[in-house]
Protein backbone atom coordinates (compact mmCIF):
# COMPACT_ATOMS: atom_id res chain seq x y z
CA UNK A 1 0.00 0.00 0.00
CA UNK A 2 1.46 3.38 -1.00
CA UNK A 3 2.04 6.11 1.56
CA UNK A 4 -0.49 8.94 1.83
CA UNK A 5 0.69 12.11 0.08
CA UNK A 6 1.99 14.89 2.29
CA UNK A 7 0.08 18.16 2.00
CA UNK A 8 -0.25 21.52 3.71
CA UNK A 9 -3.61 20.57 5.17
CA UNK A 10 -3.72 23.32 7.79
CA UNK A 11 -3.18 26.23 5.37
CA UNK A 12 -6.18 28.53 5.09
CA UNK A 13 -7.97 29.22 1.80
CA UNK A 14 -6.31 31.19 -0.98
CA UNK A 15 -6.10 34.96 -0.39
CA UNK A 16 -7.09 34.54 3.25
CA UNK A 17 -3.79 36.17 4.31
CA UNK A 18 -3.69 38.84 1.60
CA UNK A 19 -7.10 40.19 0.59
CA UNK A 20 -5.67 43.40 -0.90
CA UNK A 21 -5.97 43.76 -4.66
CA UNK A 22 -2.70 45.53 -5.51
CA UNK A 23 0.77 46.00 -4.07
CA UNK A 24 0.02 49.69 -3.63
CA UNK A 25 -3.14 49.06 -1.61
CA UNK A 26 -1.18 46.49 0.39
CA UNK A 27 1.58 48.98 1.24
CA UNK A 28 -0.53 51.99 2.17
CA UNK A 29 -2.80 49.95 4.44
CA UNK A 30 0.16 48.35 6.21
CA UNK A 31 2.03 51.64 6.60
CA UNK A 32 -0.96 53.63 7.82
CA UNK A 33 -1.71 51.02 10.50
CA UNK A 34 1.58 51.66 12.27
CA UNK A 35 3.43 54.67 10.76
CA UNK A 36 5.96 54.88 13.62
CA UNK A 37 7.03 51.24 13.34
CA UNK A 38 10.20 50.32 11.51
CA UNK A 39 9.85 49.07 7.95
CA UNK A 40 13.55 48.66 7.17
CA UNK A 41 16.47 48.48 9.60
CA UNK A 42 19.88 48.72 7.94
CA UNK A 43 22.98 47.15 9.41
CA UNK A 44 24.68 50.56 9.78
CA UNK A 45 21.90 51.87 12.02
CA UNK A 46 19.59 53.62 9.55
CA UNK A 47 15.94 52.98 10.38
CA UNK A 48 13.19 53.80 7.87
CA UNK A 49 9.75 53.82 9.45
CA UNK A 50 6.59 52.78 7.67
CA UNK A 51 5.44 56.37 7.71
CA UNK A 52 8.67 57.51 6.07
CA UNK A 53 8.48 54.76 3.46
CA UNK A 54 4.94 55.73 2.50
CA UNK A 55 5.60 59.49 2.58
CA UNK A 56 8.78 59.35 0.44
CA UNK A 57 7.14 56.94 -1.99
CA UNK A 58 4.05 59.13 -2.41
CA UNK A 59 6.20 62.23 -2.92
CA UNK A 60 8.31 60.59 -5.62
CA UNK A 61 5.18 59.13 -7.18
CA UNK A 62 3.84 62.70 -7.43
CA UNK A 63 6.95 63.73 -9.34
CA UNK A 64 6.66 60.76 -11.69
CA UNK A 65 2.95 61.18 -12.38
CA UNK A 66 3.22 63.73 -15.26
CA UNK A 67 6.23 61.85 -16.69
CA UNK A 68 4.79 58.35 -16.99
CA UNK A 69 1.97 56.62 -18.79
CA UNK A 70 0.54 53.19 -17.86
CA UNK A 71 2.89 50.49 -19.07
CA UNK A 72 5.98 52.73 -19.26
CA UNK A 73 9.13 51.07 -17.99
CA UNK A 74 11.33 52.55 -15.29
CA UNK A 75 14.78 51.05 -14.74
CA UNK A 76 16.39 51.04 -11.28
CA UNK A 77 20.17 50.80 -10.88
CA UNK A 78 20.46 51.21 -7.12
CA UNK A 79 22.25 49.19 -4.47
CA UNK A 80 20.76 48.28 -1.09
CA UNK A 81 19.43 51.73 -0.29
CA UNK A 82 15.92 52.53 0.83
CA UNK A 83 15.47 54.66 -2.30
CA UNK A 84 15.28 51.46 -4.35
CA UNK A 85 12.07 50.45 -2.57
CA UNK A 86 10.78 54.03 -2.67
CA UNK A 87 11.32 54.31 -6.42
CA UNK A 88 9.83 50.85 -7.01
CA UNK A 89 6.59 51.66 -5.19
CA UNK A 90 6.36 55.15 -6.69
CA UNK A 91 6.65 53.82 -10.25
CA UNK A 92 4.18 50.98 -9.69
CA UNK A 93 1.68 53.42 -8.14
CA UNK A 94 1.74 55.19 -11.51
CA UNK A 95 0.97 51.90 -13.28
CA UNK A 96 4.50 51.81 -14.67
CA UNK A 97 6.72 48.71 -14.77
CA UNK A 98 10.03 48.54 -12.93
CA UNK A 99 13.06 46.93 -14.58
CA UNK A 100 15.63 45.86 -12.00
CA UNK A 101 19.27 46.31 -13.05
CA UNK A 102 22.21 44.76 -11.26
CA UNK A 103 24.37 47.74 -10.22
CA UNK A 104 27.45 45.75 -11.25
CA UNK A 105 26.15 45.56 -14.83
CA UNK A 106 28.58 46.80 -17.47
CA UNK A 107 27.80 48.46 -20.79
CA UNK A 108 27.03 45.35 -22.89
CA UNK A 109 24.33 44.00 -20.55
CA UNK A 110 23.04 47.45 -19.57
CA UNK A 111 22.53 48.33 -23.23
CA UNK A 112 20.49 45.16 -23.76
CA UNK A 113 18.32 45.65 -20.65
CA UNK A 114 17.53 49.30 -21.37
CA UNK A 115 16.97 48.84 -25.10
CA UNK A 116 15.00 45.59 -24.87
CA UNK A 117 12.74 46.90 -22.10
CA UNK A 118 12.29 50.27 -23.79
CA UNK A 119 12.83 51.99 -20.43
CA UNK A 120 11.80 55.65 -20.60
CA UNK A 121 13.29 56.63 -17.26
CA UNK A 122 16.30 55.43 -15.26
CA UNK A 123 16.87 56.00 -11.55
CA UNK A 124 20.48 55.33 -10.58
CA UNK A 125 23.27 56.15 -8.18
CA UNK A 126 25.79 58.75 -9.39
CA UNK A 127 28.73 56.32 -9.47
CA UNK A 128 27.15 54.53 -12.43
CA UNK A 129 27.00 57.66 -14.57
CA UNK A 130 29.98 56.68 -16.76
CA UNK A 131 28.60 53.31 -17.83
CA UNK A 132 25.15 54.83 -18.30
CA UNK A 133 26.47 57.55 -20.58
CA UNK A 134 28.33 54.90 -22.60
CA UNK A 135 25.04 53.33 -23.67
CA UNK A 136 22.55 56.19 -23.47
CA UNK A 137 22.71 57.16 -27.13
CA UNK A 138 21.74 53.62 -28.16
CA UNK A 139 18.71 53.48 -25.84
CA UNK A 140 16.35 55.64 -27.86
CA UNK A 141 13.35 55.31 -25.56
CA UNK A 142 15.27 56.64 -22.54
CA UNK A 143 14.03 60.17 -21.89
CA UNK A 144 15.26 60.99 -18.43
CA UNK A 145 17.89 59.89 -15.89
CA UNK A 146 17.49 60.69 -12.21
CA UNK A 147 20.40 60.29 -9.82
CA UNK A 148 19.91 59.44 -6.15
CA UNK A 149 21.33 61.99 -3.76
CA UNK A 150 21.99 62.20 -0.03
CA UNK A 151 21.06 61.73 2.74
CA UNK A 152 19.20 58.42 2.79
CA UNK A 153 16.19 57.92 2.76
CA UNK A 154 15.76 61.39 1.21
CA UNK A 155 17.90 60.80 -1.88
CA UNK A 156 14.91 61.38 -4.18
CA UNK A 157 13.10 64.05 -2.19
CA UNK A 158 14.45 66.93 -4.30
CA UNK A 159 12.47 65.62 -7.25
CA UNK A 160 8.99 67.03 -7.17
CA UNK A 161 9.37 69.09 -4.02
CA UNK A 162 7.00 71.61 -5.60
CA UNK A 163 4.48 68.99 -6.76
CA UNK A 164 1.66 67.39 -4.77
CA UNK A 165 2.29 63.77 -3.70
CA UNK A 166 0.33 60.93 -5.25
CA UNK A 167 -1.59 59.40 -2.36
CA UNK A 168 -1.44 55.63 -2.57
CA UNK A 169 -4.98 55.40 -1.27
CA UNK A 170 -6.05 57.18 -4.47
CA UNK A 171 -3.64 55.54 -6.92
CA UNK A 172 -5.22 53.83 -9.90
CA UNK A 173 -2.95 50.79 -10.09
CA UNK A 174 -4.65 47.58 -11.15
CA UNK A 175 -4.08 43.97 -10.22
CA UNK A 176 -3.29 42.95 -13.80
CA UNK A 177 -0.69 45.70 -14.33
CA UNK A 178 2.82 44.44 -15.07
CA UNK A 179 4.63 45.60 -11.96
CA UNK A 180 8.13 44.30 -12.67
CA UNK A 181 10.33 42.82 -15.35
CA UNK A 182 13.14 40.56 -14.18
CA UNK A 183 15.73 39.58 -16.74
CA UNK A 184 16.53 35.90 -16.42
CA UNK A 185 19.19 34.03 -18.34
CA UNK A 186 18.70 30.62 -19.83
CA UNK A 187 21.31 28.40 -21.43
CA UNK A 188 21.47 30.29 -24.72
CA UNK A 189 20.80 33.76 -26.01
CA UNK A 190 20.46 37.11 -24.32
CA UNK A 191 18.59 37.47 -21.02
CA UNK A 192 14.78 37.42 -21.33
CA UNK A 193 12.50 39.84 -19.51
CA UNK A 194 10.11 37.91 -17.27
CA UNK A 195 6.95 39.97 -16.72
CA UNK A 196 5.14 39.72 -13.37
CA UNK A 197 2.01 41.50 -12.18
CA UNK A 198 0.57 42.54 -8.82
CA UNK A 199 -0.98 39.11 -8.31
CA UNK A 200 2.47 37.53 -8.63
CA UNK A 201 3.70 39.62 -5.69
CA UNK A 202 0.60 39.16 -3.55
CA UNK A 203 0.50 35.42 -4.23
CA UNK A 204 4.01 35.04 -2.75
CA UNK A 205 3.05 36.79 0.48
CA UNK A 206 -0.25 34.93 0.72
CA UNK A 207 1.55 31.57 0.49
CA UNK A 208 4.33 32.51 2.91
CA UNK A 209 1.93 33.77 5.58
CA UNK A 210 -0.49 30.85 5.21
CA UNK A 211 2.22 28.20 5.55
CA UNK A 212 4.20 29.60 8.48
CA UNK A 213 3.18 31.38 11.65
CA UNK A 214 4.51 34.95 11.67
CA UNK A 215 4.46 37.11 14.79
CA UNK A 216 4.09 40.93 14.90
CA UNK A 217 7.62 41.24 16.29
CA UNK A 218 9.28 39.06 13.63
CA UNK A 219 12.27 40.55 11.88
CA UNK A 220 13.42 38.98 8.64
CA UNK A 221 16.99 39.28 7.43
CA UNK A 222 17.65 40.46 3.88
CA UNK A 223 21.26 39.80 2.91
CA UNK A 224 20.49 39.78 -0.81
CA UNK A 225 20.78 42.63 -3.29
CA UNK A 226 17.63 44.67 -3.81
CA UNK A 227 17.57 44.11 -7.57
CA UNK A 228 16.49 40.52 -6.86
CA UNK A 229 12.79 39.93 -6.28
CA UNK A 230 13.31 38.34 -2.85
CA UNK A 231 13.97 41.62 -0.95
CA UNK A 232 10.65 43.02 -2.20
CA UNK A 233 8.90 39.89 -0.99
CA UNK A 234 10.63 40.13 2.39
CA UNK A 235 9.64 43.78 2.80
CA UNK A 236 6.01 43.09 1.95
CA UNK A 237 5.92 40.10 4.29
CA UNK A 238 7.35 42.16 7.13
CA UNK A 239 4.86 44.97 6.51
CA UNK A 240 1.94 42.54 6.56
CA UNK A 241 2.90 40.61 9.69
CA UNK A 242 3.80 43.77 11.61
CA UNK A 243 7.55 43.25 11.77
CA UNK A 244 10.51 44.75 9.94
CA UNK A 245 13.11 43.82 7.34
CA UNK A 246 16.72 43.94 8.54
CA UNK A 247 19.04 44.81 5.65
CA UNK A 248 22.73 44.25 5.03
CA UNK A 249 24.27 46.56 2.47
CA UNK A 250 25.86 43.46 0.96
CA UNK A 251 26.38 39.89 2.07
CA UNK A 252 29.30 39.31 4.41
CA UNK A 253 30.17 36.12 6.28
CA UNK A 254 32.16 38.02 8.91
CA UNK A 255 29.27 40.41 9.71
CA UNK A 256 26.36 38.04 9.17
CA UNK A 257 25.73 36.79 12.70
CA UNK A 258 26.53 40.13 14.35
CA UNK A 259 23.77 41.70 12.24
CA UNK A 260 21.42 38.86 13.18
CA UNK A 261 22.14 39.21 16.90
CA UNK A 262 22.30 43.01 17.12
CA UNK A 263 18.98 43.46 15.31
CA UNK A 264 17.02 40.57 16.88
CA UNK A 265 16.45 38.80 13.57
CA UNK A 266 13.94 35.94 13.86
CA UNK A 267 13.69 34.67 10.26
CA UNK A 268 16.42 34.23 7.64
CA UNK A 269 15.99 33.81 3.90
CA UNK A 270 18.93 32.44 1.95
CA UNK A 271 19.66 31.41 -1.61
CA UNK A 272 22.67 30.12 -3.48
CA UNK A 273 25.91 29.42 -1.62
CA UNK A 274 25.02 31.25 1.61
CA UNK A 275 24.86 28.17 3.92
CA UNK A 276 28.10 26.78 2.51
CA UNK A 277 29.86 30.09 3.10
CA UNK A 278 28.52 30.38 6.65
CA UNK A 279 29.68 26.88 7.57
CA UNK A 280 33.19 27.56 6.34
CA UNK A 281 33.61 30.26 8.99
CA UNK A 282 35.18 29.09 12.26
CA UNK A 283 32.72 27.95 14.95
CA UNK A 284 32.07 30.42 17.76
CA UNK A 285 30.82 30.08 21.30
CA UNK A 286 28.17 32.63 20.27
CA UNK A 287 26.78 30.49 17.44
CA UNK A 288 23.54 29.96 19.35
CA UNK A 289 23.29 33.44 20.83
CA UNK A 290 20.47 34.68 18.59
CA UNK A 291 16.67 34.88 18.30
CA UNK A 292 16.27 33.05 14.98
CA UNK A 293 13.24 30.74 14.73
CA UNK A 294 13.87 29.34 11.25
CA UNK A 295 15.75 29.79 7.99
CA UNK A 296 14.13 29.37 4.60
CA UNK A 297 16.86 28.35 2.21
CA UNK A 298 16.76 27.41 -1.45
CA UNK A 299 19.16 24.60 -2.39
CA UNK A 300 20.44 23.31 0.94
CA UNK A 301 23.39 20.96 0.32
CA UNK A 302 22.08 17.64 1.72
CA UNK A 303 25.39 16.65 3.29
CA UNK A 304 25.58 19.98 5.14
CA UNK A 305 21.98 20.17 6.30
CA UNK A 306 22.51 18.51 9.69
CA UNK A 307 25.60 20.62 10.31
CA UNK A 308 23.55 23.79 9.76
CA UNK A 309 20.85 22.68 12.21
CA UNK A 310 23.30 21.40 14.82
CA UNK A 311 25.54 24.44 14.76
CA UNK A 312 22.93 27.19 14.96
CA UNK A 313 20.07 25.31 16.61
CA UNK A 314 17.07 26.15 14.43
CA UNK A 315 15.39 24.43 11.45
CA UNK A 316 16.60 25.18 7.93
CA UNK A 317 13.62 24.71 5.64
CA UNK A 318 14.08 23.94 1.96
CA UNK A 319 11.86 25.44 -0.71
CA UNK A 320 11.50 25.67 -4.47
CA UNK A 321 10.48 28.54 -6.66
CA UNK A 322 11.46 30.28 -9.87
CA UNK A 323 10.78 33.77 -11.18
CA UNK A 324 8.48 32.46 -13.89
CA UNK A 325 6.45 30.23 -11.56
CA UNK A 326 6.56 31.91 -8.15
CA UNK A 327 6.58 29.68 -5.04
CA UNK A 328 6.07 26.08 -6.12
CA UNK A 329 7.08 23.84 -3.20
CA UNK A 330 8.09 24.13 0.44
CA UNK A 331 8.99 21.90 3.37
CA UNK A 332 6.21 21.61 5.98
CA UNK A 333 7.51 22.52 9.42
CA UNK A 334 6.28 19.24 10.91
CA UNK A 335 8.59 17.31 8.55
CA UNK A 336 11.62 19.57 8.99
CA UNK A 337 13.49 17.24 11.36
CA UNK A 338 12.59 14.03 9.56
CA UNK A 339 13.77 15.37 6.19
CA UNK A 340 17.12 16.79 7.30
CA UNK A 341 19.73 15.76 4.75
CA UNK A 342 17.19 14.20 2.41
CA UNK A 343 17.77 16.77 -0.30
CA UNK A 344 14.03 17.27 -0.67
CA UNK A 345 12.61 20.66 -1.62
CA UNK A 346 9.32 19.81 0.11
CA UNK A 347 5.87 19.29 -1.38
CA UNK A 348 3.73 21.47 -3.66
CA UNK A 349 2.29 24.51 -1.91
CA UNK A 350 -1.50 24.92 -1.87
CA UNK A 351 -3.17 25.54 -5.23
CA UNK A 352 -0.07 24.39 -7.16
CA UNK A 353 -0.03 21.22 -9.26
CA UNK A 354 3.26 19.67 -10.36
CA UNK A 355 3.94 17.05 -13.02
CA UNK A 356 7.21 15.25 -13.75
CA UNK A 357 7.41 14.41 -17.46
CA UNK A 358 9.81 12.89 -19.94
CA UNK A 359 10.99 14.46 -23.19
CA UNK A 360 7.70 13.56 -24.88
CA UNK A 361 5.52 15.17 -22.21
CA UNK A 362 4.47 11.86 -20.60
CA UNK A 363 4.45 11.58 -16.83
CA UNK A 364 7.27 9.42 -15.47
CA UNK A 365 6.88 6.81 -12.68
CA UNK A 366 7.44 7.69 -9.02
CA UNK A 367 11.16 8.01 -8.39
CA UNK A 368 12.08 8.61 -12.04
CA UNK A 369 13.69 11.83 -13.19
CA UNK A 370 11.90 14.23 -15.53
CA UNK A 371 11.19 17.89 -16.17
CA UNK A 372 9.01 19.76 -13.68
CA UNK A 373 5.81 21.24 -15.09
CA UNK A 374 3.81 23.54 -12.84
CA UNK A 375 0.33 25.06 -12.80
CA UNK A 376 -1.08 27.50 -10.28
CA UNK A 377 -2.11 31.11 -9.61
CA UNK A 378 0.18 34.10 -9.74
CA UNK A 379 2.65 32.94 -12.36
CA UNK A 380 4.48 35.11 -14.89
CA UNK A 381 2.63 36.83 -17.70
CA UNK A 382 5.27 35.91 -20.27
CA UNK A 383 8.59 37.12 -21.63
CA UNK A 384 8.81 40.68 -22.92
CA UNK A 385 9.17 40.82 -26.72
CA UNK A 386 9.56 37.03 -26.80
CA UNK A 387 6.28 35.45 -27.96
CA UNK A 388 7.96 32.26 -29.17
CA UNK A 389 9.86 31.76 -25.92
CA UNK A 390 6.64 32.43 -24.01
CA UNK A 391 4.72 29.83 -26.02
CA UNK A 392 7.53 27.31 -25.52
CA UNK A 393 7.49 27.88 -21.75
CA UNK A 394 3.74 28.17 -21.12
CA UNK A 395 2.17 25.14 -22.77
CA UNK A 396 -1.55 24.35 -22.34
CA UNK A 397 -1.64 26.17 -19.02
CA UNK A 398 1.48 24.43 -17.69
CA UNK A 399 4.80 26.16 -17.03
CA UNK A 400 7.85 24.27 -18.26
CA UNK A 401 10.39 25.05 -15.54
CA UNK A 402 13.44 23.59 -17.24
CA UNK A 403 14.28 21.90 -13.93
CA UNK A 404 14.82 18.16 -13.59
CA UNK A 405 13.46 16.50 -10.47
CA UNK A 406 11.93 13.34 -9.09
CA UNK A 407 9.08 12.73 -6.64
CA UNK A 408 8.88 9.98 -4.02
CA UNK A 409 5.77 8.03 -3.04
CA UNK A 410 4.74 10.67 -0.47
CA UNK A 411 5.02 13.56 -2.92
CA UNK A 412 8.32 15.02 -1.72
CA UNK A 413 10.19 16.73 -4.54
CA UNK A 414 13.95 16.30 -5.17
CA UNK A 415 15.97 18.57 -7.44
CA UNK A 416 18.26 16.75 -9.90
CA UNK A 417 19.47 19.49 -12.25
CA UNK A 418 18.57 21.63 -15.23
CA UNK A 419 17.39 20.16 -18.52
CA UNK A 420 20.32 21.90 -20.19
CA UNK A 421 22.71 21.10 -17.32
CA UNK A 422 23.16 17.38 -17.85
CA UNK A 423 26.54 16.20 -19.09
CA UNK A 424 26.46 13.20 -21.43
CA UNK A 425 29.82 11.46 -20.89
CA UNK A 426 30.42 8.14 -22.69
CA UNK A 427 26.72 7.35 -22.61
CA UNK A 428 26.36 8.19 -18.91
CA UNK A 429 24.26 11.13 -17.71
CA UNK A 430 25.99 13.28 -15.10
CA UNK A 431 24.03 16.01 -13.30
CA UNK A 432 26.25 19.04 -12.91
CA UNK A 433 24.50 19.84 -9.62
CA UNK A 434 25.61 16.55 -8.06
CA UNK A 435 29.27 17.21 -8.88
CA UNK A 436 29.00 20.82 -7.68
CA UNK A 437 27.54 19.75 -4.35
CA UNK A 438 30.47 17.40 -3.75
CA UNK A 439 33.04 20.04 -4.70
CA UNK A 440 31.46 22.50 -2.27
CA UNK A 441 31.88 19.98 0.54
CA UNK A 442 35.66 20.46 0.34
CA UNK A 443 36.54 22.72 3.29
CA UNK A 444 38.78 24.92 1.17
CA UNK A 445 36.38 25.43 -1.75
CA UNK A 446 33.98 28.35 -1.36
CA UNK A 447 31.92 27.72 -4.52
CA UNK A 448 31.98 25.63 -7.68
CA UNK A 449 30.33 25.39 -11.09
CA UNK A 450 30.43 22.46 -13.50
CA UNK A 451 29.83 22.49 -17.24
CA UNK A 452 30.14 20.12 -20.19
CA UNK A 453 32.91 20.63 -22.75
CA UNK A 454 33.09 18.81 -26.11
CA UNK A 455 35.25 15.69 -26.34
CA UNK A 456 35.99 13.67 -29.49
CA UNK A 457 36.05 10.32 -27.69
CA UNK A 458 33.44 10.63 -24.94
CA UNK A 459 31.11 13.16 -26.55
CA UNK A 460 31.28 15.47 -23.54
CA UNK A 461 33.68 15.83 -20.65
CA UNK A 462 33.30 17.44 -17.24
CA UNK A 463 34.94 20.76 -16.46
CA UNK A 464 34.82 22.26 -12.97
CA UNK A 465 35.40 25.86 -11.98
CA UNK A 466 36.27 26.39 -8.32
CA UNK A 467 36.56 29.46 -6.12
CA UNK A 468 38.76 28.84 -3.09
CA UNK A 469 38.12 30.28 0.36
CA UNK A 470 40.02 33.40 1.29
CA UNK A 471 43.68 32.75 1.96
CA UNK A 472 43.91 29.59 -0.15
CA UNK A 473 45.51 29.21 -3.59
CA UNK A 474 46.13 26.48 -6.19
CA UNK A 475 49.43 25.93 -4.41
CA UNK A 476 47.71 25.03 -1.14
CA UNK A 477 44.76 23.25 -2.77
CA UNK A 478 46.18 21.52 -5.86
CA UNK A 479 43.95 19.95 -8.51
CA UNK A 480 45.08 16.45 -7.56
CA UNK A 481 43.72 16.97 -4.05
CA UNK A 482 40.37 18.19 -5.37
CA UNK A 483 39.99 15.28 -7.77
CA UNK A 484 40.96 12.79 -5.06
CA UNK A 485 38.29 14.35 -2.84
CA UNK A 486 35.71 13.87 -5.61
CA UNK A 487 36.88 10.31 -6.32
CA UNK A 488 36.13 9.34 -2.72
CA UNK A 489 32.53 10.50 -3.05
CA UNK A 490 31.54 10.07 -6.72
CA UNK A 491 31.54 7.33 -9.30
CA UNK A 492 34.67 7.51 -11.45
CA UNK A 493 32.83 8.79 -14.52
CA UNK A 494 31.51 11.78 -12.54
CA UNK A 495 34.91 13.07 -11.43
CA UNK A 496 35.87 16.25 -13.34
CA UNK A 497 38.54 15.90 -15.99
CA UNK A 498 39.29 19.61 -16.27
CA UNK A 499 39.74 22.04 -13.40
CA UNK A 500 39.99 25.83 -13.51
CA UNK A 501 40.46 28.18 -10.57
CA UNK A 502 38.61 31.50 -10.43
CA UNK A 503 39.50 34.51 -8.30
CA UNK A 504 36.23 36.38 -8.80
CA UNK A 505 32.60 35.38 -8.35
CA UNK A 506 30.63 33.63 -11.05
CA UNK A 507 28.23 35.64 -13.21
CA UNK A 508 24.80 35.03 -11.72
CA UNK A 509 21.11 35.44 -12.48
CA UNK A 510 18.72 37.34 -10.23
CA UNK A 511 17.98 34.06 -8.43
CA UNK A 512 21.72 33.51 -7.78
CA UNK A 513 22.06 30.72 -10.31
CA UNK A 514 25.42 30.68 -12.05
CA UNK A 515 25.07 31.95 -15.62
CA UNK A 516 26.84 29.05 -17.23
CA UNK A 517 26.21 30.33 -20.74
CA UNK A 518 28.51 33.23 -19.85
CA UNK A 519 31.17 30.82 -18.58
CA UNK A 520 30.92 28.92 -21.85
CA UNK A 521 31.37 32.12 -23.87
CA UNK A 522 34.39 33.45 -21.98
CA UNK A 523 36.80 32.11 -24.63
CA UNK A 524 36.66 29.88 -27.72
CA UNK A 525 38.67 26.97 -26.24
CA UNK A 526 37.54 26.26 -22.69
CA UNK A 527 40.19 23.60 -22.01
CA UNK A 528 43.29 25.28 -23.43
CA UNK A 529 45.79 25.79 -20.62
CA UNK A 530 43.44 24.21 -18.05
CA UNK A 531 44.57 21.41 -15.72
CA UNK A 532 43.67 18.09 -17.32
CA UNK A 533 43.36 15.00 -15.12
CA UNK A 534 43.71 12.62 -18.09
CA UNK A 535 46.90 14.32 -19.29
CA UNK A 536 48.33 14.08 -15.80
CA UNK A 537 47.56 10.35 -15.66
CA UNK A 538 49.19 9.77 -19.01
CA UNK A 539 52.29 11.76 -18.09
CA UNK A 540 52.76 9.71 -14.93
CA UNK A 541 51.99 6.39 -16.61
CA UNK A 542 48.82 5.79 -14.58
CA UNK A 543 46.01 3.76 -16.13
CA UNK A 544 43.11 5.70 -17.67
Amino acid sequence: MSAAPVRFDRAGPIWSAVPEQTVIEFVWRACERAPESAAMIFEDGLVVTRGQLLDRSERFAGYLRPRLHPGDRVALMIRNRSEFMIAWLAAVANRATVVSVNPATMSHDLRHLLADSGAVLLVAEPEYQTVIEDVRAECRALREILYVGEPEPDGLIRYGSDLPPLRFSEAGSRREDIANIYYTSGTTGAPKGCMVDHEWWLRTIDVVLRLNAWAPDDRVLCCLQFYYSDPGNLLLTALKCGGAMVVTRKFSVSRFWDVVRDNHVTVILGIGAIPVLLLKASPSERDRAHHVKRAIQLAIPPNLHQALVSRWGFPWLEGYGITEGNVLAAMPMEYATEMIGSGSMGVPVPEVSLRIVDGHGHEVPVGATGEVLAKGPGMMRGYLNQPEATRATLVDGWLRTGDLARVDERGFLYFVGRTKDIIRRSGENVAATEVENVLKLHPKIMDAAVIAVPDEIRGEEIKAYVILVKGESPGTVPPEEICAFCSAKLAAYKVPRYLEYRTEDFPRTASMRVQKELLRSERPDLVAGVWDRTAMRQSTGASA
